[in-house]
């Protein structure tokens, strides 16, 4: 059961094609998409260093935030879309999840959908300087 007070760390899990939602190093549900807000995209530098060394995949890079809505992967509906922009992780290409037409660095984000096309995400607005 997942706890929507609590933060969530969702990942691609690239043998099943769906993403994994864990929470508290307990996987608790695979989706066909995900929305969450509040977010955090972290990578693990010391698993993106071990991939790169052995040539093999491994989970190092997370959206981590609260989870809004998720699809199960045999679920017949689909997410509300979310207006934003598009950001990836490459492991080979960079040490943090980019923006996919600048290739900024994006840590953090209002919010994001996570779906069979990538995941879309809410710059996260600061509030102005006083």
């Amino acid at each position: 059961m997942i706890d929507p007070e609590r933060p969530v760390r969702v990942f691609r899990n690239w043998k099943r094609g769906c993403w994994s939602i864990m929470q508290d190093g307990v996987l608790c549900a695979s989706a066909r998409q995900v929305r969450l807000e509040a977010v955090e995209f972290l990578v693990r530098e010391s698993g993106r260093l071990r991939m790169l060394r052995e040539g093999r995949k491994n989970v190092h890079a997370y959206a981590v935030g609260r989870l809004l809505d998720w699809v199960h992967p045999e679920e017949d509906r689909d997410l509300e879309a979310l207006d934003g922009r598009a950001v990836f992780y490459d492991a080979l290409r960079f040490a943090s999840f980019v923006d996919r037409d600048s290739h900024a660095p994006v840590h953090r984000a209002e919010a994001v959908r996570l779906d069979e096309d990538g995941v879309t995400y809410r710059p996260q607005v600061l509030p102005a300087a006083a």
